[in-house]
């Protein structure tokens, strides 16, 4: 790609490679990765449904009888709608955020979280609905007022999101969310002195929050690294500012800016790379994966588009064409490498090819032996796919001597002695990852199998319900119900 300064330009593309060390920070401990993680570890909202499993009934256990759901009033449904988006259960949120607009449907908050979670979900023509019906009812409500700016934003209707804001202005409301959002559109039309001036007094401004002085600040440093590459393209600054609306969550507007300088120069490698990037993190993988692919053709040898590409192929279910772009970002010296590793790993697991998922897992332990869950799904592929408990045991030693005040780890080294059929030191092991942490469910349900196989049921049956008292939501909690279920009837 042609720019005045190639060390700068690069600068340009480091948020990318940046980012590779964070995708997997909120990604659960057994290494599972979708985008909406990525937005988690970047500190976004994310959008997706979250389900959860139904608990199963384990019997001889005391639960505690819920109240009947047809029964909660108006205070209790909105408490449970605003539990459920303080936890990110969007959906849920919703729902809960409907039965109290049901049960009083001349109350305007119900619509006004209604608006805030559909808006969160990326949901905005049900969220643009929702501020309406709020205006209905309360006229005068600014936040309403607010989230319609918001979502005219978010759609590029940028002269009625301006027509909303100067509404609000004449009206005598003052916002530093107001002036963040009009500056960030000036700066999407290209007006970037104005766009400029509004973000730098977003920045002083006393009443602004932290954050969106953090947001203001990102922006604000794109102009700071433009003027630093003196006499770099204008195009570069438009890169530079496509950049920040990603670091800042602002996907919308990146794809909006990143478009029309791509209709001009369909030749801008990282351009290309950061509409992919914009794309990933709004759900829209098919366009994604065009972005790359159009980065791929003008570069084939940047490791960081392998990556991408790779993991986007991923997502749309092209297991094998991932593979391959994962390995030659590896070999074209992808860093960090623990990342591309992981999302190999998995990926080898997926198709069943243990022996390549394994010895991907234990590269990644060679590369980051600082987290004692890299340890779970070698342990368990040795013992479960592969029938290698020998090699399991070798790998929960190094867990205890990686980690010896670490309750994990001997749950590790106790599961692995389980396959060994060491089952004295195993139960020394496992009872004394129970004892230096009694809330984990694993060791319970890992004791409980050790016990079923020296043929203690009734001893077996305690661990497994210990483990699904402490797990009852859980994939452990659900396999202990399991096997106590069957010890039952045995």
């Amino acid at each position: 790609m042609k720019k005045v300064l190639a060390i700068v330009a690069a600068v340009a593309l480091a948020f990318l490679l940046a980012m590779g060390d964070q995708l997997y920070k909120a990604v659960a401990p057994s290494g599972e990765f979708s985008w909406s993680s990525v937005k988690t570890a970047l500190g976004f909202k994310s959008d997706e449904t979250i389900t959860i499993a139904t608990k199963p009934k384990l019997p001889g256990i005391t639960t505690i009888e819920k109240p009947e759901e047809s029964n909660l009033s108006y205070d209790e449904r909105m408490t449970k709608g605003d539990y459920y988006r303080e936890k990110g259960f969007l959906t849920f949120a919703a729902n809960e955020y409907v039965k109290a607009s049901d049960l009083e449907p001349k109350n305007s908050t119900p619509y006004l979280r209604l608006t805030q979670a559909n808006f969160e979900m990326g949901d905005f023509a049900k969220a643009e609905a929702d501020a309406n019906q709020v205006m209905t009812l309360d006229p005068s409500n600014t936040e309403a007022r607010y989230y319609l700016v918001l979502i005219a934003t978010k759609q590029s209707k940028f002269d009625q999101a301006l027509q909303q804001i100067s509404q609000l202005e004449q009206d005598g409301i003052t916002d530093s969310r107001l002036t963040f959002y009009k500056g960030l559109i000036f700066i999407t039309q290209g007006k970037h002195k104005e766009g400029e001036d509004l973000l730098s007094q977003v920045s002083a401004d006393p009443t602004a929050t932290a954050s969106l002085k953090e947001k203001a600040d990102k922006m604000l440093a794109a102009y700071q690294e433009f003027e630093f590459a003196q006499g770099a393209e204008d195009l570069y600054l438009g890169e530079l500012l496509s950049r920040g609306l990603n670091q800042i969550g602002e996907f919308e507007l990146a794809v909006t800016k990143l478009k029309d300088i791509l209709k001009n120069r369909p030749d801008l490698r990282d351009a290309w790379n950061l509409l992919g990037f914009a794309y990933l993190n709004l759900n829209n993988t098919l366009f994604a994966v065009t972005a790359f692919e159009q980065s791929y053709k003008l570069d084939p040898q940047l490791a960081t588009t392998q990556y991408f590409l790779g993991l986007s192929y991923a997502e749309i279910g092209r297991h094998d064409d991932s593979i391959v772009y994962l390995n030659y970002a590896l070999s074209n010296g992808f860093e960090p490498k623990v990342v591309a590793q992981r999302k190999l790993a998995d990926l080898y697991l997926e198709k069943a090819d243990y022996a390549k998922s394994v010895a991907a897992y234990e590269e990644i332990l060679k590369e980051n032996n600082q987290d004692i869950n890299a340890f779970v799904r070698p342990i368990w592929i040795y013992l479960e796919f592969l029938n290698q408990p020998d090699k399991a045991l070798k790998l929960g030693e190094a867990s205890v001597i990686a980690f010896p005040n670490n309750a994990m780890a001997y749950n590790l080294l106790g599961w692995s002695q389980i396959g060994t059929q060491n089952y004295v030191e195993g139960e020394k092991n496992l009872l004394k990852s129970i004892q230096m942490d009694p809330t984990q469910a694993a060791p319970h349900y890992n004791l409980g199998k050790l016990y079923e196989a020296t043929n203690e049921k009734e001893k077996a049956k305690v661990q497994y319900q210990a483990a699904y008292e402490l797990d009852q939501n859980g994939s452990i909690g659900n396999l202990a119900a399991k096997r106590y279920n069957i010890l039952l009837v045995d």
